[in-house]
């Protein structure tokens, strides 16, 4: 939408020099947003403050809630196949790591199916599969296949809590989505224990600070989307 303000407006007036401002402007935001040192500070302002739970922090807790981070699908000859985003997968693997630390607690799993012609199962059955690839015995897993979004967590996630009497819980999911998350329990009645997932994979070296590459552009978009997550919520009172 930008670059055709950009086109019309050049197009109008060329021999005006806001246009190539404008554009100037736009491929200067896109280079810091795609880099480390812009895609962080996009995200500290979500992220600050959060960070994963001590292990030492981990004892009397009941349960584990990770939620959904996305599918990625392809489709072909009428075949769809799905499999977890990379934020998905770190938040299995926190989950994970939250579960062996606090003595083999539940370990819920929250997502359904979003987009009917993008995803065959719910999201909720790959991350289980996942967890059980991490370690976490299939009998320790329950399964929340409705939830869509992140307001429909708490309604779907509740009635599993207290079928299970569960008291005190852990809720993973991302750093730029924890606080949205949270606030959303909140304001359903419940006080979750926060953990954020890595950022990204750990057997990824470290890019200089001023390097574009894909991974920091995704996280400026999960920051960015967040960002207007947050004021749509606020709108419809969700938090």
């Amino acid at each position: 939408m930008a670059l055709l303000v950009v086109t019309i407006w050049w197009w109008r007036r060329p021999s005006s020099s806001g246009p190539r401002r404008l554009l100037a402007t736009l491929l200067v935001i896109f280079y810091v947003a795609s880099t480390p040192a812009g895609a962080g500070l996009l995200a500290f302002g979500l992220a600050h403050g959060l960070q994963q739970l001590d292990v030492h922090n981990a004892s009397d807790v009941d349960a584990v809630v990770v939620l959904g981070g996305g599918v990625e699908a392809v489709t072909a000859n009428n075949v769809v196949l799905g499999h977890l985003t990379t934020s998905t997968m770190l938040r299995v693997l926190e989950g994970a790591r939250v579960y062996k630390a606090a003595s083999m607690p539940l370990v819920i799993v929250s997502g359904g199916i979003a987009n009917p012609k993008r995803e065959l199962r719910p999201e909720s059955e790959l991350m289980a599969a996942a967890l059980a690839e991490a370690g976490v015995p299939a009998n320790r897993v329950l399964l929340d296949r409705e939830a869509k979004t992140t307001h429909d967590h708490p309604r779907t996630v509740g009635p599993l809590l207290g079928a299970h009497h569960v008291r005190r819980f852990v809720l993973v999911t991302s750093p730029t989505h924890m606080r949205r998350a949270l606030a959303v329990f909140r304001k359903a009645g419940f006080d979750p224990i926060p953990s954020v997932s890595r950022v990204g994979s750990e057997n990824l070296d470290r890019l200089p600070w001023l390097l574009p590459n894909d991974d920091s552009l995704a996280l400026s978009n999960q920051a960015v989307y967040d960002y207007l997550a947050w004021v749509d919520y606020w709108l419809r009172r969700w938090v």
